[in-house]
């Protein structure tokens, strides 16, 4: 069942994805435990792994062409 409002949705919990649920809870705990990184390094990792990602796309079509 979804509630919703001319705000949000709200999804049940037997709708919701347990694998998200316990990725959400991994997180909760590592900012609990302090295990975070300042936002500017945040962002220049997403960065670099994103265009590592990007890169190896990139061979594998090269090797198929």
């Amino acid at each position: 069942m979804i509630l919703e409002n001319e705000n949000m949705i709200i999804q049940t919990a037997s709708e919701v994805d347990p694998v998200l649920l316990r990725m959400l809870d991994r997180g909760i705990d590592d900012v609990s435990a302090g295990r975070t990184l300042p936002h500017k390094e945040a962002m220049e990792e997403i960065k670099r792994i994103r265009d590592q990602r990007r890169q190896e796309r990139e061979r594998k079509t090269a090797a198929r062409a």
